[in-house]
Formats: C-alpha cells, sequence, structure tokens
C-alpha cells in the first residue's frame, strides 16, 4: 500500500475503514484500497477490531491522520462496495460534483 498521497498533506479528510487495531488514542485502519493508515486520537476512541469506521480528521503524513471524529459504521458495511463507488465517482468526477452556490 502506498498510502495517502502527498497532495492531502495538512488537508481535512474524511476516511472509511476497517479496524485492525485500537489502543484507544491510536487506531490503525486499513482503507477501502487496501492503504493502511494509523489515526491519532486526543480523547479515547471506542471502535473493536473489524469494525468499520469513517474518520474526520487531518492528514499529518502519507501514512497518519490526527483523528477529529471517529463514527463505528453498520456490522454489515461493504467495504467492497464502498471502494467501488468512490472509483465510479472518481472516474466519473462531472457528475459527482456539487455546484458552487453564489455568494
Amino acid at each position: 500500500s502506498s498510502g495517502i498521497n502527498a497532495e492531502y498533506g495538512g488537508q481535512e479528510v474524511v476516511a472509511v475503514g476497517r479496524v485492525l487495531t485500537n489502543t484507544g488514542t491510536s487506531m490503525k485502519i486499513e482503507l477501502g484500497d487496501g492503504t493502511n493508515v494509523t489515526v491519532s486520537f486526543v480523547e479515547t476512541t471506542e471502535a473493536l477490531p473489524d469494525s468499520a469506521v469513517e474518520i474526520n480528521g487531518r492528514v499529518s503524513d502519507t501514512s497518519r491522520v490526527d483523528g477529529m471524529a471517529c463514527r463505528v459504521l453498520s456490522d454489515d458495511f461493504d467495504m467492497k462496495l464502498y471502494n467501488d463507488a468512490i472509483m465510479v465517482a472518481n472516474q466519473h468526477q462531472a457528475y459527482f460534483t456539487t455546484a458552487q452556490q453564489p455568494a
């Protein structure tokens, strides 16, 4: 796995993945594309190994995210289907963009 694109450094992101390990303040997750990312939290975060989670955080480098929030997703969350949907959205961005509203 190659990690998070360096272009996202310092940016806030939403990442969906499966929990590999969790110490409470440090969680290793596997993203839908197989990339492993370590997420650090200030407060204890409860998510059991093998749980699907949505992480809101800021990218600190290509393998680390400073977590701001963690939401545990349903037990039957389909990571492959989610990743396939993201791939389709990326390939057809014109259909999945949000129109900018005038100020």
